[in-house]
């Protein structure tokens, strides 16, 4: 059986993801970018510590814009892998198959919940063998959650360490991204907020981070994308 590069498989995930940019931002947008925005400029306060999060902050800061956004991401899923995608034949795609794919996300979230809890390695292995490659699996072969997990394990069999290594290197990526984006928007607040423009600078540091999340969520899909596309092309 032919092994996944890691290296090879980012290049292959940027590739595509660089050829129809503008596509994929458009259509990530309202669900990646907007909710960010709102939440950050009407939703509750974020939290001064971890002691201090609030019930109501997980449920508005992370759970609901993280649905959203994974609605996003499954499209872009789509529009990748289906390169001759209308955006709105990927959003139709995402629509019908959402359901099945959020709750496989639910079931294979508790294994790799506790891989975390353990360690971070295995945590990460058992999202890369699990839920990595469910959005392209359900796009392309349907299925019932279970299903889409059972595929996705059966797919990425003796691929395990060139997925996590490629998680990896995409979490440095992430990682590298976020500080970049929340630098960029504290420092537009910061000038906007001299220049006597409290509310632009308020907003610029919404907004840039908030399109720093965008670009993540598009690499995130069209990464499952180029993933399954390789191991369903490799020989075994």
């Amino acid at each position: 059986m032919q092994r996944l590069s890691a290296a090879a498989l980012w290049d292959t995930m940027s590739t595509a993801v660089r050829a129809d940019l503008p596509r994929l931002f458009f259509l990530v947008a309202p669900f990646a970018l907007l909710p960010a925005v709102a939440v950050e400029l009407f939703g509750p306060p974020a939290p001064t510590s971890i002691d201090a999060i609030s019930n109501q902050q997980l449920l508005w800061r992370l759970a609901v814009p993280s649905l959203i956004a994974a609605f996003g991401q499954l499209a872009a899923t789509h529009l990748v892998l289906r390169g001759n995608a209308t955006p709105r034949e990927s959003l139709a795609a995402a629509l019908a198959i959402f359901p099945a794919y959020a709750a496989a996300q639910l079931l294979g979230s508790v294994p790799v919940g506790l891989g975390l809890l353990l360690l971070l390695a295995p945590g990460l292995w058992l999202f890369a063998r699990l839920l990595f490659l469910s959005g392209a699996v359900v796009l392309a072969e349907g299925g019932t959650p279970l299903a889409l997990l059972r595929r996705s394990w059966a797919l990425s069999e003796g691929q395990g360490l060139q997925l996590t290594l490629f998680l990896v290197l995409g979490l440095f990526g992430v990682i590298g991204v976020g500080i970049l984006a929340e630098g960029a928007g504290a420092a537009l607040d910061v000038v906007a907020r001299t220049s006597g423009l409290a509310g632009v600078g308020r907003f610029l540091h919404a907004l840039v981070p908030a399109i720093g999340n965008c670009l993540v969520t598009i690499g995130v899909g069209g990464a499952s994308a180029a993933a399954y596309r390789q191991l369903v092309a490799t020989p075994r």
